[in-house]
């Protein structure tokens, strides 16, 4: 391990234009990931982490493959968001268009259409991840999915997902072949989301907050749906949404896939009658 005394240090600055500079992580391809929980996540996944930064000299000891340095305390507060951050590793950012999509075992998709805000991205990561759902298809993002405040609100889910990003046509045409179900969530829909079936092949579209879903999203849906609400605000959150929907869509398959072992079950036990 390495010691780096100085906060001129040249990884040191380059620590400092990567949490900072979007059009910098774009151009180097690599990013930051701060926090013990969140490295090791990352550690654990398929990605590569180039370099570890620590202040505590043990945190570094269970990881291999990466080159790693020591900071005095006073250095590593200056390079991270949260004081009490102990590690930070620089990670190179994986190849993640829709040709390299691997099907999922619980035929389910989430699309983010143009989602703007990194901590309502990082939010509904960390309810896919909580609710048991693997993919998520970004359409043409305002927002950047390496941005610190993403990671840092996923609480390092980022790391245990599939996520996609491509246009909305390319995701259009790849639901459409891969026979999916699209559903879109739709404030002005007149059909409440409990009357939707999502144990199908299936996908789930989400519009920004000041958005709504596409007009061509709406058209290619086979259904649009709405969370119905009784107070005097008539829009959520996007991450609460999302997160309403999700439990919503387990609820159901959980459900249904209870009856279908009550109903092997009771088969079985007039069997043995």
């Amino acid at each position: 391990m390495k010691l780096i005394s100085s906060a001129n240090n040249k990884l040191i600055k380059e620590v400092k234009k990567l949490s900072k500079n979007s059009s910098y992580r774009k151009k180097t391809n690599r990013f930051i990931v701060e926090g013990l929980r969140e490295v090791k996540l990352c550690f654990d996944s398929d990605y590569k982490i180039d370099h570890l930064i620590c202040s505590n000299k043990t945190l570094c000891d269970d990881f291999s493959n990466a080159n790693k340095y020591f900071v005095q305390e006073e250095i590593m507060n200056m390079i991270t968001y949260r004081e009490s951050s102990e590690i930070l590793a620089i990670v190179t950012k994986k190849e993640n268009s829709l040709e390299n999509y691997i099907s999922n075992k619980n035929n389910f998709v989430l699309v983010l259409e143009k989602p703007e805000k990194p901590g309502n991205i990082g939010a509904i990561l960390r309810s896919c991840d909580a609710l048991g759902f693997s993919d998520v298809f970004i359409s043409d993002t305002k927002t950047e999915l390496y941005n610190p405040n993403t990671i840092r609100a996923s609480v390092g889910a980022l790391f245990r997902l599939n996520i996609y990003e491509d246009k909305k046509d390319r995701i259009i045409k790849f639901l459409k072949k891969n026979n999916f179900k699209i559903f879109g969530s739709l404030i002005e829909s007149t059909k409440n989301i409990n009357k939707i079936n999502f144990n199908s092949k299936c996908a789930v579209i989400m519009g920004t907050e000041s958005d709504s879903i596409s007009s061509e999203f709406i058209k290619e849906s086979n259904e649009c749906f709405k969370i119905p609400m009784t107070g005097n605000v008539d829009s959520l959150n996007l991450s609460v949404s999302t997160g309403i929907i999700l439990y919503e869509v387990m609820n159901q398959r959980k459900s249904i896939n209870f009856n279908r072992w009550w109903k092997l079950f009771l088969k079985k036990a007039l069997i043995e009658e």
